[in-house]
Order: structure tokens, then sequence, then C-alpha cells
């Protein structure tokens, strides 16, 4: 396998900081009452399934840094959603 290119490394650390930021937004809102318990549950479930997905394929560089960027639109959207329910 050859050396990555400081171009992967760097679309790899920004998608780790989209990642890291969703995890921590999905926490928080549960523990602020924001969000009903089964949104927590689901967006907590597809984080670890993305994340894991994401580690296992960060030379992929667009490929992981888009699914990053989409996962934390997605959270934002029902976020929003459920909790003017």
């Amino acid at each position: 396998m050859t050396e990555p290119t400081p171009r992967q490394v760097l679309y790899a650390l920004v998608a780790a900081g989209f990642l890291a930021v969703v995890g921590i937004l999905i926490v928080g809102a549960s523990m602020a009452g924001i969000v009903p318990a089964w949104w927590t549950s689901v967006a907590g479930i597809i984080w670890v399934a993305t994340t894991a997905y994401c580690a296992a394929r960060w030379r992929r560089t667009s490929q992981v840094l888009g699914l990053s960027i989409v996962l934390f639109a997605v959270w934002v959207g029902v976020t929003l959603l459920v909790a003017n329910a």
C-alpha cells in the first residue's frame, strides 16, 4: 500500500471532525432533553455505523468526507423536525 498523500490525511481529519461534532451534538441534545429518546438511539446507531465505515475506508477521501457532511446535515434536519413536534 502506498503512503497517504497530505490531501488524504487532511480530508480524513476534516471528516473525523464532522463525525466528532455529530457525536457531541447527539449526546448534547439528548442530555438537554431537546430530542426524544428514540431519535437519540437511531442517531447513535447511524453515527456508529458511519464512523466505522469511514474509519475502514478513510483513504477514499471524497466518499468519506461527503458521507460525514451528509450525516451532519441529516442529523440537523431530523433534529429540527422532531424537536418541534
